[in-house]
């Protein structure tokens, strides 16, 4: 994933509302998609009007390939208070 992937990448993120929830070593992800990211993917994937089995390949390939390259952006750019 290029830089400017991951970057876009975040972005989109940042404008989905994800819970996650851990059992037994198994992830289950809520993710509630907000106007925002879904006019920010539309555009990002060129595309008219939403798609789930777009945005479904693209979150599952996220968390196939991209999870560690996003993880990082989203850390280099956190702010930490050590006081």
């Amino acid at each position: 994933m290029s830089d400017n992937n991951v970057q876009e990448t975040v972005k989109g993120l940042q404008l989905l509302n994800i819970v996650t929830t851990a059992d037994n070593g198994e992830f289950e992800f809520k993710i509630e998609i907000t106007e925002e990211f879904e006019k920010w993917f539309k555009e990002s994937q060129g595309l008219k009007k939403w798609s789930e089995k777009r945005f479904n390949s693209w979150f599952k390939g996220l968390i196939a390939e991209g999870l560690p390259e996003v993880h990082q952006e989203i850390l280099k750019n956190k702010v930490v208070d050590l006081s």
